[in-house]
């Protein structure tokens, strides 16, 4: 299965794991985690929203 975008979601997931790996190390704090999460889901939210579809072409009614 080809995914558009892997780059993307790739980021995702490190960030994510960057986020909670350092507030369960200790490296960082929670208020840290929980924005860095609800960002990398929000941007690859928005980047699923962007991707563009093929548009069909509608045949306009020929005019008589």
């Amino acid at each position: 299965m080809e995914y558009k975008g892997k780059k993307t979601y790739i980021v995702m997931v490190a960030t994510i794991c960057y986020a909670l790996g350092g507030a369960v190390a200790g490296f960082h704090g929670w208020e840290v985690a929980v924005p860095l999460v609800l960002g990398a889901l929000g941007l690859s939210g928005l980047r699923h929203a962007l991707t563009p579809e093929p548009i069909e072409a509608k045949t306009l009614p020929a005019r008589v």
